[in-house]
């Protein structure tokens, strides 16, 4: 499911054919469980979709989080605003972070470099005081 929603993210990107990535969450949770042949209702759906504004952290998140305090601290996410906002509210850090910032107001999917220009503009730092930690495995 992950790797299909990054695929369609860089795909929109390169088309320049945006689309909100709750949309692309939805398209790619579809495809994958079709591909995997799995059977699905509306409700058991919506309840995996659910899950995506209510990801559990890693256990020492909020503990390194914390540990940062002196610094500016972020989230700079494809996600729209709208699940931002959610997710971060859902697990409680959004009494730790300085801000949340989608790449909505781009209309392009990271990695293009506009979408970095986001945090100068948001947070008022220069790209070479930003230390950039990725959820993602590559």
């Amino acid at each position: 499911w992950r790797q299909r929603q990054l695929e369609y993210t860089w795909l929109r990107s390169l088309m320049g054919r945006y689309e909100d990535f709750s949309v692309i969450t939805r398209q790619s949770l579809t495809f994958t469980l079709k591909a995997l042949g799995l059977t699905f209702d509306e409700k058991a759906f919506e309840r995996i979709m659910d899950k995506y504004v209510h990801l559990d952290l890693y256990p020492d998140a909020k503990e390194a989080l914390a540990a940062m305090k002196d610094r500016k601290l972020a989230i700079l996410s494809n996600g729209s605003t709208a699940m931002l906002n959610a997710l971060v509210r859902n697990t409680g850090l959004d009494t730790i972070l300085d801000a949340t910032i989608s790449i909505d107001s781009t209309k392009i999917f990271k990695p293009s470099p506009r979408t970095y220009e986001l945090i100068e503009s948001n947070l008022g730092v220069k790209p070479h005081e930003v230390l950039f930690v990725s959820s993602n495995p590559c």
